[in-house]
């Protein structure tokens, strides 16, 4: 995303539509990434959780090593679940439907880790664990994502003012 910034910055200020298609591959880039993250630490903690419930000892470097044998299966399902999220939500008036699809599908990655689930499969698969339970899910999915998101600006912000780093790199 901040290659992308910087060629535009090269290329000049980018005004009227130019600026909406910017801001749309922006916010395609900013998704993708977030959720492939997201899936991946989900995959992670999944792996690790199997690992203990099995008696066996594991540290996050090697719960993630276990969560990068799926990472194909994963890229596909995050990148089907981040078209049909992005398309949805450049409609202003799907949003509803984007949001409701991602509490059924917000299971994806453990489904692809643990199920060895894929694609299509494994969003059928979410739906269908999160079926009847939409509500739980969604609020305790809600919660999480409030706290993650709260705790970055207020972390970055507490080291703004309390250490002597640059801007820049707090941003990193």
């Amino acid at each position: 995303q901040w290659l992308v910034f910087l060629a535009v910055d090269l290329i000049g200020v980018v005004t009227g539509q130019g600026a909406g298609a910017f801001a749309v591959l922006a916010l395609l880039i900013g998704t993708t990434l977030t959720l492939l993250v997201l899936g991946l630490v989900q995959a992670a903690t999944a792996c690790a959780l199997v690992e203990i419930d099995e008696g066996r000892p594991v540290g996050a470097a090697a719960a993630y090593r276990l969560a990068l044998r799926r990472l194909r299966p994963l890229l596909r399902t995050i990148a089907l679940f981040v078209a049909t999220w992005v398309a949805l939500t450049l409609t202003t008036f799907l949003i509803p439907v984007a949001l409701w699809l991602a509490v059924r599908w917000c299971l994806l990655a453990p489904v692809v880790e643990l199920e060895g689930r894929g694609g299509v499969a494994a969003l059928r698969r979410s739906a269908g664990l999160v079926h009847g339970r939409w509500i739980r899910v969604g609020s305790l999915v809600g919660v999480s994502a409030g706290v993650a998101l709260i705790a970055g600006p207020l972390l970055g912000a507490a080291l703004i003012f309390l250490t002597e780093m640059a801007v820049a790199l707090l941003n990193i």
